[in-house]
């Protein structure tokens, strides 16, 4: 199970590289902090110049290798100002795989002022996957020297 989220983190962190918009990635959650089990799902947080783009579209979902899983379903959430997208995927196997694919401007990783919801995730273990620009590690050093 272990090494098919490794896949899928790496096959979304490919299809995030190749997304002009997209300027970083992160894996965060348990899966992040290495306390996942086989029952948890894997988040992702996409920093985007136009997060709305990937909103309005379906299309960029099938962009992605999930391998030999298929989406099954998927739903939309808005958490402040980030939006998920919940995505349900399922194999031959009985085990089904919730991948959440969240979206947020630049200005999610901005330390000044820190937004409280930015700090929790941050403590909570990520994972930095994809960082053109920084935002990403100056965010982690940030949240990491200041709330250990």
């Amino acid at each position: 199970m272990q090494s098919q989220v490794e896949q899928i983190v790496q096959q979304a962190t490919y299809w995030a590289v190749s997304q002009e918009s997209i300027l970083a990635a992160a894996l965060v959650g348990s899966q992040a902090r290495g306390t996942a089990t086989a029952k948890s799902d894997i988040d992702l947080m996409f920093l985007a110049r136009q997060p709305l783009h990937f909103r309005m579209s379906t299309d960029w979902l099938s962009k992605i290798n999930w391998g030999d899983l298929y989406i099954e379903s998927w739903e939309d959430k808005v958490y402040g100002v980030v939006w998920s997208r919940h995505v349900q995927l399922n194999a031959s196997n009985p085990h089904r795989i919730t991948v959440e694919l969240s979206f947020g401007r630049l200005s999610w990783a901005s330390i000044t002022p820190l937004d409280t919801g930015t700090q929790q995730v941050v403590r909570d273990g990520c994972r930095i996957l994809y960082d053109a620009e920084g935002h990403l590690s100056r965010l982690v050093r940030f949240v990491l020297s200041q709330y250990g």
